[in-house]
């Protein structure tokens, strides 16, 4: 059996929750740059979408599909 791997660039929504003691300006920043723990985080699935990069590797890592191209070809 061979194993084949597809990457794909994609957008997704996580939402976060967080207890705190109080909900204020500092805490807000806090949250939104990572500096406290969250309570419950879930990737929102439904609102994902593709945004169109593609690889596909073989179980050895070859690249056997890209549609990544570089900026400067």
């Amino acid at each position: 059996m061979k194993e084949l791997i597809v990457q794909r660039k994609v957008e997704i929504w996580i939402e976060e929750a967080y207890n705190v003691e109080e909900i204020n300006q500092d805490i807000i920043d806090k949250a939104i740059n990572y500096e406290i723990d969250t309570s419950f985080c879930e990737p929102l699935w439904e609102s994902q979408k593709d945004l169109g990069p593609v690889e596909v590797y073989d179980d050895d890592w070859n690249v056997l599909y890209s549609t990544i191209t570089l900026d400067n070809e």
